[in-house]
């Protein structure tokens, strides 16, 4: 009697055992999925002297995080089959981490710079109008991932620094959320391609274009070969990013 009373109470205490091993595991899923369901932004840092603005994808990032992860447009990751709109909340353009293709990483990532010109015709291009306003995260913002800000301090001037956001970001990226287009050896400016086109990293030349993901402190020039000679558009490249 006392050995069959002794068995009852050890499958009690396992039952118990069981049943607590399920709670903290259920506990713990539904913390990660709660954890995963909240917005990944990236947090306040000190640029030129301002805390940072929070961040959050764009529409223009929207549009291609939607075009990167929900290819059958049925509204889920194709790769992790979660809503593709809290994948986007998690600051996602791809799906990183579930995707093997996917090489772009979370907004807020990694935040790096490099010094930036752009010679169309032996002109400078102009990137005031497509710049965003980091204080104020403007509706004018093309993207969170990789831009050029507004309202650096002189003598900096807008342009001159590019910023990304997020590891893995192409310079394609950029020049198309800006409505321009750089593809091989073209670049296509105001609805107006010019093909031909060289780009120099750091000094030499570099023929990835469109797919380059630059490092911290580079210096890229990308030039049509006209106007000015080469040596004194090398000459214009700055070196703000150092003090970002």
């Amino acid at each position: 009697m006392a050995k069959r009373k002794s068995k009852s109470n050890n499958l009690l205490i396992a039952g118990i055992v069981i049943a607590i091993v399920l709670i903290a595991f259920n506990f713990y899923i539904s913390s990660q999925l709660k954890t995963l369901q909240q917005p990944r932004i990236e947090e306040k840092t000190p640029m030129m002297g301002k805390p940072m603005s929070r961040m959050s994808l764009t529409a223009f990032d929207e549009d291609k995080a939607r075009e990167f992860m929900d290819k059958n447009g049925d509204g889920k990751c194709d790769a992790c089959g979660m809503p593709i709109e809290q994948c986007i909340k998690s600051g996602m353009m791809q799906c990183s981490g579930m995707d093997p293709s996917a090489t772009i990483g979370i907004l807020g990532s990694q935040h790096i710079h490099a010094d930036f010109k752009v010679y169309i015709e032996g002109k400078p291009v102009d990137f005031e109008p497509y710049a965003m306003d980091m204080a104020k995260m403007d509706a004018k913002i093309t993207s969170s991932f990789i831009h050029v800000d507004k309202g650096a301090p002189a003598p900096e001037k807008t342009g001159d620094v590019i910023h990304m956001h997020a590891t893995g970001i192409p310079l394609r990226l950029f020049f198309e959320s800006i409505g321009m287009k750089l593809e091989g050896d073209c670049l296509q400016v105001d609805g107006e391609q010019h093909c031909g086109i060289k780009m120099y990293v750091n000094g030499q030349e570099n023929t990835e274009y469109g797919e380059y993901v630059f490092e911290d402190l580079d210096k890229i020039l990308i030039t049509d070969g006209k106007g000015e000679d080469l040596e004194e558009q090398m000459k214009s490249i700055t070196s703000f990013a150092e003090g970002h």
